[in-house]
């Protein structure tokens, strides 16, 4: 029988090698927002292949230490079984070398919770191992046949494929301490927020709203001291982060981006910040997977309309209709537009005057965005030149609809940006080039029940755009595009379908010279 120590011992060494060498399900779990069925979902999509590398490592494994026990039984049991943990460490070690090669595109985060949930899922590992390990021991020792002592370890292949299981299974188990801990968090921020004297804005709508934030964080900075959510941040949590970070004590005005994904989202977010003023900027089909329809999505995004001022979306007028505390963009008129390659120009009508607007953001939605933004400093009492110096300083934001240039390429990065409306824009936008133009596009996701109806238009924008190369990277999304596509008269000589985006640069990598563009539509991250 063996020793309980060496059980122990056997036990977390084992599950320190595993579950280092599956971290990167960690940042799977990450991205789907510690959501353990969203990463079940995950696993059991076809065309994932990290469940089928596990399966073929777990059967390596059985076979490598069944063999090397076997072979070495002659040496006695104990010794032909630490003989066969040579192959069982060979194989974990090759697995790690080889899956840097399926390298996370949106790395983990090892935040407070990553940690705390990494500890506790090689916790539950290690007690798998130690349950299976003694059972197996006890039966060696029950049955009493030296065969079954030899291959006492062998059936730990069966941890090798429950390994996701078990972390959906930690996940759950933490989310219970993570979620009473963040409510905590979240309602001392809310407490904070309410000492401090801020004036306090909300960004709400179903795109545009980090672009949005950026632009009237860079225009109000003209007057005030603007404290704003860092990048994406539009959660509870996020907020209470950007409440506490450094310097927000001296900010005379809070901007929070807000985000909703689901009903209530948008009410909790509101009851926390109590904004004065508000950006709504639209309602799109984004989320819908999880509103469940267009009409929920503007239910609950429309709670922003309690604030004092909400500057609305052109798009929203038919659906605010008469509001006393909306204010519409379309009330300020924009004039002689001009949608340039690489930079955008319009003069913008305000009350008290005109402004020549230049500016990098490129596209339509520039326009849009740079008129609520306006439209709302106005309110707050800056002048036309605070406005327009404002302007002048804004910067794009990364990944939205992005240009940089490499080596004379022109590169539109829209990996941000996944709705239909975004994508028209990205598209209008790369079409302005004169030479050749390339599309890499991934499909749009969190679309519900009209995803595949949104993908099949997208496809057509892709056909009437007069492009040169269009390349679809995936399967579960771009058979949709693909099908819009061709439906739409597009050429299927332009058209290049590949499994990853490692694939698809050796696509464009040798077609695009000095002059052309390419633009990056939606660059999903690894959880979906």
């Amino acid at each position: 029988m063996v020793e309980t120590w060496v059980r122990i011992t056997a036990s977390l060494v084992c599950s320190l090698i595993v579950c280092f060498a599956t971290r990167n399900l960690l940042g799977v779990v990450q991205q789907s927002g510690y959501q353990s069925k969203a990463f079940l979902r995950w696993l059991k999509r076809k065309d994932n292949m990290a469940f089928n590398r596990l399966s073929v490592l777990s059967l390596c494994l059985l076979l490598s230490t069944t063999v090397t026990a076997l072979c070495f039984s002659f040496l006695g049991t104990r010794y032909a079984l630490l003989i066969s943990a040579v192959p069982y460490f060979a194989l974990w070690l090759l697995y790690i070398v080889a899956d840097k090669k399926y390298a996370l595109k949106v790395p983990v985060k090892y935040t407070g919770r990553v940690k705390r949930l990494f500890a506790f899922y090689l916790l539950f590992t290690a007690c798998s191992f130690f349950a299976l390990i003694s059972l197996l021991n006890f039966l060696s020792v029950w049955n009493g046949s030296t065969l079954y002592a030899l291959l006492s370890y062998a059936p730990t292949f069966i941890l090798t494929l429950l390994l996701p299981f078990i972390l959906a299974l930690a996940n759950a188990f933490t989310s219970i301490f993570e979620t009473a801990r963040n409510k905590k968090f979240v309602k001392r921020a809310g407490q904070v927020l309410a000492e401090r004297n801020y004036i306090r804005v909300g960004v709400v709508g179903s795109y545009g709203k980090t672009s949005v934030k950026n632009i009237l964080e860079t225009i109000l900075s003209q007057k005030y001291k603007v404290l704003a959510t860092p990048a994406s941040y539009n959660t509870p949590v996020g907020i209470a982060k950007t409440v506490f970070s450094e310097n927000a004590e001296n900010a005379e005005v809070f901007i929070a981006e807000m985000g909703a994904r689901k009903a209530g989202d948008i009410a909790e977010l509101y009851e926390m910040v109590k904004p004065d003023y508000a950006v709504f900027t639209g309602v799109c089909a984004q989320h819908i997977a999880t509103f469940g329809s267009m009409e929920n999505a503007y239910s609950e995004k429309s709670k922003i309309l309690a604030c004092n001022k909400v500057v609305c979306g052109e798009s929203l007028r038919a659906q605010v209709g008469e509001n006393e505390h909306a204010i519409f963009a379309d009330c300020v008129q924009i004039k002689d537009i001009r949608f340039l390659p690489t930079q955008t120009q319009f003069t913008l009508c305000l009350k008290d005057g005109e402004i020549r607007v230049t500016t990098k953001i490129l596209g339509k939605s520039a326009v849009e965005n740079i008129r609520l933004c306006a439209l709302l400093a106005k309110e707050m009492g800056l002048t036309l030149d605070e406005i327009q110096k404002g302007i002048e300083s804004v910067k794009p934001v990364p990944h939205r609809l992005q240009l940089m240039e490499n080596g004379g390429v022109y590169i539109l990065d829209d990996g941000y940006n996944a709705n239909i409306v975004g994508a028209q824009e990205a598209i209008s936008a790369l079409s302005r080039f004169e030479n050749k133009k390339c599309v890499v596009t991934q499909g749009l996701v969190e679309c519900g029940v009209l995803e595949e109806e949104l993908n099949n238009r997208l496809g057509a924008m892709l056909a009437k755009a007069n492009l040169d190369k269009v390349i679809l990277v995936g399967e579960t999304l771009v058979t949709a595009v693909k099908n819009g596509y061709l439906s739409a008269d597009g050429d299927m000589e332009k058209l290049t379908v590949v499994k990853s985006l490692e694939k698809a640069k050796a696509e464009y990598a040798g077609y695009l010279t000095t002059g052309d563009a390419i633009l990056f539509l939606n660059d999903l991250p690894d959880f979906y």
